[in-house]
C-alpha cells in the first residue's frame, strides 16, 4: 500500500519562511547548519523533511518542533524604510542573501555581466530596472525598497488568504491519496 504524507505543511517552505521571519540571510543560516548555500536551498524545495534534522534545524532556530509547526509570524519589515536607499547596493544585498550567481543572474536579465556590476553602482534604478529586478528576484518592489509587507495589511491578508486555499487544497489532495490506496487495496483483496 501507498504511504501517505499526513503532513499538510510544506516543510521546507516553513523553515524558509521561519530563517527569513529570524532576520537570518540564508547564508547564514546554511552557514550555522554547517553546510554549503546549495544544501540549505535543497531542504528548502524539500515537502518533508527527516525529523531528526529538522530537530536539529529547530535547535539552530531556538525554537521548538511545535513552534516550527504552529509558525504563522508575518515577514514585517525586511529594510529599514530609508528613502536614500542605494538599489545597487540593495540589489547586491539581495544577491548574496539568495545566493545567486551574478554571471547567470546577469543573464536572466538580459544584461552582459559588465551591465550588471554597472547596475549594482547605479544609485537609484529607473522603474524598468526597478520592474526588471524585482520580477527576476521574485519579490514586490516594496519588499525591493524595504516597506512594510504590511502597510495597509492588504498585501498580507491576500497571501495569507492564498496560504489557506493552498492547504485545503493540499488537504484534500491527501484526503484524496488515502482514499485512492484504499479502494486499490479493495479492489487487489477482491481478486
Amino acid at each position: 500500500m501507498e504511504s501517505v504524507s499526513k503532513n499538510i505543511i510544506h516543510e521546507g517552505a516553513r523553515l524558509k519562511q521561519i530563517v527569513r521571519d529570524k532576520g537570518m540571510k540564508i547564508l547564514d543560516f546554511a552557514e550555522r547548519a554547517d553546510f554549503s548555500n546549495q544544501i540549505a536551498h535543497y531542504y528548502f524545495r524539500q515537502e518533508a523533511i527527516k525529523r531528526s534534522t529538522l530537530l536539529e534545524f529547530c535547535t539552530l532556530l531556538s525554537i521548538s518542533l511545535d513552534e516550527f509547526y504552529s509558525w504563522n509570524h508575518p515577514r514585517k519589515v525586511l529594510v529599514p524604510e530609508n528613502s536614500d536607499l542605494h538599489h545597487g547596493r540593495r540589489l547586491d544585498e539581495l544577491i548574496r542573501e539568495k545566493g545567486l550567481n551574478k554571471t547567470r543572474l546577469a543573464k536572466r536579465m538580459g544584461l552582459s555581466r559588465r551591465a550588471l556590476y554597472n547596475l549594482l553602482e547605479k544609485e537609484t534604478f529607473t522603474p524598468e530596472q526597478l520592474r526588471k529586478v524585482c520580477q527576476i528576484l521574485e519579490i514586490s518592489q516594496k519588499e525591493f525598497l524595504g516597506g512594510s509587507l504590511e502597510d495597509d495589511g492588504t498585501e498580507m491578508q491576500e497571501v495569507e488568504s492564498w496560504k489557506d486555499k493552498y492547504y485545503k487544497l493540499l488537504e484534500d489532495h491527501n484526503k484524496l491519496l488515502m482514499e485512492n490506496a484504499r479502494l486499490k487495496e479493495q479492489l487487489q483483496s477482491g481478486k
